[in-house]
């Protein structure tokens, strides 16, 4: 990679000085000494080069040829600042091309600056929109989640304007609708309503959808145009394009796991069973599904997960038990299955088996992300409450507490499970206020079709209710958004 710099250099340039051509020498020694491997001595003689004060007098194509070398070099060195610093530096002449651009964008990624990252994948998007493929949907999405949290407000507004304007979608033609949904709201907090409303016109997605209908500050959009608000055209749309993509992607699980769950939101709850029995049936037929489905080792558990749900719904406890038991064994990506046994333990915490709920986390692994943690500790909360363990309540409720924004709505279930109302209400009332937390909190408080309940969840959805019926969450409520009623599942069920 380094040997085809050598000829990079153009002749066609003015006369050199002695000084020019002195620095020029070095450039190819340090070529040179990397053609013998000599890494190191060769970082020692191009790194002086580079930082010299008359560099900016070399011929463009020169200095390109240097940066290039002392970028490369810091990256074999693993010396991720000084790589980043080159590469930044290159960009700035005219040599540069879409190459250095990703280039920059991993640079960034292997030195962690959030603000870099953001920065050098939003000149990518911009320059090079066709570099942007679709095995990169998650360093995208990974990128803008990190921007929100960790910079100041409005800092993913280019990058998201920039993928805005590259058509930017995930895979099987979604749209990223949470990201233009909350490009929507930056270009109103700069009342750019014309732009916002064009934005809002590729929310496709049925939450946010909601999200943008009962939240105040999207009145000015929803009203333009509220045809195209309609929550149960956008989820008839999406149910009907990942059938599509289910039958033109035959070696995929995804579309066909997305199916299940929109029937399941549909509250279609025997075509959801008879829509997962088909999937399993197919997978049987495959004497290596593995080596059939593109997917099958990240998604066959949560087609399992989603066809205990579909029993759920339809009052067959002991048969959605049984397969949340089976889709635990079922490795995940990391090779040990965490989501559905956790899953499994809220289960039995539902149907009023704290012992067995406890039980069922034996299997849980260490490596558990924060979110992860947090519905493990909501498990274990809910049966210390059921089986009456004061002490082991209070330390995961403590527990929960202290990371709160990791799942600001487990917190909240916490709470309730242990009937503490009053403190539920300031932490509902609390995240109504958050503008960050205030679109998944209205989210939360809206009147969803209710499907089958144990006693329960039956109890926590009546102490839910009263939670919202108070007066002053109520008043927080309409100061900032409204209550409507909708004929789908709440999310997250």
């Amino acid at each position: 990679m380094f040997l085809a710099l050598a000829s990079c250099a153009s002749n066609k340039q003015s006369p050199l000085s002695s000084a020019q051509r002195a620095e020029i020498a070095q450039i190819d020694e340090s070529l040179k000494l990397v053609a013998n491997h000599q890494f190191a001595e060769a970082e020692a003689v191009i790194q002086p080069v580079i930082h010299s004060k008359h560099f900016g007098r070399l011929p463009s194509a020169e200095q390109y040829r240097a940066l290039l070398t002392a970028a490369k070099l810091s990256f074999t060195l693993k010396e991720p600042k000084l790589e980043y610093e080159s590469r930044v530096r290159l960009l700035a002449l005219p040599q540069a091309t879409s190459n250095d651009r990703m280039s920059r964008v991993n640079a960034a990624a292997r030195l962690g600056d959030t603000r870099e990252i953001v920065i050098s994948l939003t000149e990518l998007v911009d320059r090079n929109p066709e570099r942007l493929m679709p095995a990169d949907e998650r360093f995208v999405i990974r990128v803008l989640r990190d921007g929100r949290k960790q910079l100041p407000p409005g800092s993913t507004l280019p990058l998201l304007q920039a993928l805005y304007a590259a058509h930017w979608k995930l895979k099987w033609d979604q749209e990223p609708s949470a990201f233009w949904q909350n490009l929507a709201l930056m270009l109103l907090e700069q009342n750019r309503l014309p732009e916002a409303i064009e934005v809002s016109s590729r929310v496709s997605y049925e939450y946010d959808i909601i999200s943008m209908r009962v939240d105040r500050r999207f009145d000015a959009i929803t009203g333009a145009n509220p045809a195209r608000f309609d929550v149960e055209a956008a989820l008839k749309r999406d149910l009907e394009r990942f059938q599509s993509a289910a039958e033109g992607a035959p070696k995929s699980l995804a579309p066909k796991t997305a199916v299940i769950d929109d029937l399941l939101e549909e509250q279609h709850y025997g075509a959801a069973l008879a829509a997962a029995d088909g999937v399993i049936a197919d997978i049987r037929l495959r004497s290596d599904p593995k080596q059939w489905y593109d997917d099958f080792d990240e998604l066959y558990a949560w087609v399992l997960d989603a066809r205990s749900r579909a029993l759920e719904r339809l009052g067959r406890w002991d048969d959605a038990l049984d397969q949340l038991a089976a889709a635990g064994w079922v490795s995940e990506n990391n090779g040990k299955n965490v989501s559905q046994v956790i899953n499994l333990g809220e289960l039995y915490g539902d149907l009023g088996k704290p012992k067995e709920a406890l039980g069922s986390l034996l299997r849980l692994g260490s490596d558990i992300s924060a979110y992860g943690r947090m519905q493990e500790a909501a498990v274990r909360l809910d049966a210390a409450v059921q089986l009456g363990d004061t002490e082991q309540a209070d330390k995961w409720l403590a527990f929960i507490k202290e990371h709160r924004m990791d799942a600001p709505r487990t917190y909240e279930v916490a709470l309730l499970l242990t009937s503490d109302l009053e403190s539920a209400a300031k932490w509902l009332i609390e995240r109504l206020e958050d503008k960050d937390l205030r679109s998944t909190a209205l989210l939360s408080v809206q009147e969803y079709a209710v499907p089958l309940r144990t006693p329960r969840q039956a109890e926590l959805e009546r102490r839910r209710r009263a939670l919202i019926a108070r007066s002053d969450v109520q008043a927080e409520i309409q100061k900032v958004g409204r209550v409507e009623s909708f004929k789908i599942e709440a999310p997250g069920h």
